[in-house]
């Protein structure tokens, strides 16, 4: 069965505690994002991470790297530590990103691809979806190479096209990140294109890591849409007769980050 979980970030060794305080619901353990300025002053620092989630009674089911480029050298460096935070927590699969180059795109390919082999990533890490050729996989190219992938939903305008991936491709989708989308932004709350998309992986069978990523000003629902989605799926989803009822999207907290976290009910401020 999916394991459904929630994403979940920090970007300095500080705000662990404020962040972590509160996450009662399984996640997906995002580390700090940008690469030269945030990951790069905790490097020293992983064993206080390690530490940090070892006293915590937080289910981890995947673990979302920095944003560094999986073409240069520096990946064996920081890919090593990811894998470490990993094997000490028990968490199995790792998300990593497909960076933008400019030219030489098999050159650049194939050292990505030795890179991990270097790593012995090959059955942990999983590179996410992202459109656009600038990114040195496609999703194409991901099939086509039989590459573990981690499949966004939130970067598709079609969903069509997310869809065909997981009929032809959900036996190698390590992980889901599901959220909604309108015309003009991502990640937001799931919709019901996203209740379709469950509902494929549940007639597939699919036993994958399904996460929600949300803005910040979302995260105050995340709990709850978690519970929710979780009932859905044991309860065997549309074909069984199951409903979801969705909430509709709000942004009364894009402006107010004081709002921002995840141990708000929404509705105590309305």
């Amino acid at each position: 069965m999916m394991k459904i979980g929630g994403r979940v970030e920090f970007n300095t060794i500080e705000e662990l505690e404020k962040i972590f305080k509160t996450v009662d619901f399984p996640i997906e353990l995002a580390l700090p994002s940008r690469y030269s300025d945030l990951w790069l002053s905790i490097e020293d620092e992983i064993e206080q991470v390690i530490g940090f989630f070892k006293k915590k009674d937080i289910k981890i089911f995947s673990i979302h790297s920095t944003q560094g480029r999986i073409t240069e050298e520096p990946f064996l460096k920081w890919g090593k530590l990811t894998i470490d935070i990993a094997n000490e927590l028990g968490v199995n699969d790792i998300t990593i990103h497909p960076n933008k180059i400019d030219e030489q795109r098999s050159l650049n390919q194939q050292k990505a691809l030795n890179y991990i082999k270097k790593l012995n990533g090959g059955n942990i890490f999983s590179i996410e979806t992202f459109g656009g050729k600038k990114r040195v996989f496609t999703p194409a190219e991901l099939m086509e190479k039989g590459i573990p992938m981690t499949l966004d939903t939130g970067h598709f305008k079609k969903s069509k096209k997310i869809f065909k991936i997981i009929k032809n491709y959900h036996g190698n989708i390590k992980t889901v990140h599901l959220s909604g989308r309108d015309e003009k932004e991502h990640h937001l709350p799931i919709d019901e294109i996203c209740i379709k998309i469950v509902d494929q992986l549940i007639k597939l069978k699919w036993s994958g890591n399904l996460i929600l990523e949300y803005m910040p000003w979302h995260h105050y629902r995340l709990r709850e849409d978690i519970r929710e989605l979780r009932n859905y799926i044991h309860n065997g989803g549309y074909d069984a007769g199951c409903t979801l009822k969705l909430l509709p999207v709000s942004d009364r907290f894009r402006d107010k980050p004081e709002f921002y976290g995840y141990n708000i009910n929404g509705k105590n401020y309305d």
